[in-house]
């Protein structure tokens, strides 16, 4: 499929719209228009033999947005809500499948002495995400194009003492749909042999190994079907973000 990518400085671009830039350019380069790859540094799970393997389900780092008809956009809450419950559910669903011990995280209170730490954390994971798939995917340094070794840092023990898991699995994804107006102006520029980016669901996932916060496994998706605002499409996103995951 042949995709084509057209960027004008219209107006001045927040950082919503930047990473959903980032992401759409990072995942056309990578994997072409609608596809999904596993990226795995690992095939099990780096606990020692004998020990009890734990993962805790990390808090959903997920958005939906509206696509408007000038390129910007807008996140809905109602949808994003909708899109946290399904994928949770699903992804409930597919652990349980495969007989790992999981766990929910439960957020600490703002007056707990961890609050800040853990907050940062789930952040964290957002910002290595993204380094992931632009520095060893996209366009990758030299120091990461044969190897992969990603972390968190230790900050992670924190969780770890906390969760008594030995792993963390991290979901980011931004999920976006085209308004009637952006798709008007996007079959009127495709008549004029100018091709511009419609709604798109881009998302990864990521083990982290609680001991050492390395990413011991990474997996990204990036397609232009998909809604994650209803429960049986959302099914399908979950089982691409999910396949490979090392038991």
């Amino acid at each position: 499929m042949h995709c084509q990518l057209q960027i004008t400085p219209a107006r001045p671009v927040n950082f919503k719209s930047y990473l959903h830039l980032v992401f759409v350019i990072g995942t056309i380069l990578i994997s072409g228009c609608a596809t999904t790859k596993d990226f795995s540094s690992a095939q099990t799970l780096s606990t020692p033999v004998g020990e009890q393997k734990k993962i805790v389900l990390m808090p959903l780092d997920v958005e939906l947005s509206k696509l408007t008809a000038g390129g910007v956009l807008e996140p809905n809450a109602a949808w994003t809500s909708a899109a946290k419950r399904h994928i949770t559910n699903n992804l409930t669903s597919v652990l349980s499948s495969q007989s790992l011990d999981v766990a929910v995280y439960s957020p600490p209170s703002e007056s707990d002495e961890d609050y800040t730490t853990l907050n940062d954390l789930e952040k964290l994971h957002g910002a290595v995400g993204q380094a992931i798939l632009l520095h060893k995917y996209t366009v990758p340094l030299a120091t990461k194009k044969n190897s992969f070794d990603w972390s968190l840092g230790r900050t992670v023990t924190t969780l770890k003492s906390r969760s008594d898991a030995t792993h963390a699995l991290f979901i980011f994804i931004r999920d976006s749909y085209s308004t009637g107006g952006r798709i008007f102006v996007q079959l009127a520029a495709a008549a004029l042999g100018v091709g511009l980016v419609g709604g798109q669901q881009i998302g990864f996932a990521s083990l982290v190994d609680l001991t050492t916060g390395e990413v011991v496994w990474f997996n990204h998706l990036h397609s232009t079907a998909g809604d994650l605002r209803t429960s049986e499409p959302a099914k399908k996103t979950v089982a691409l973000l999910m396949s490979g995951l090392p038991k």
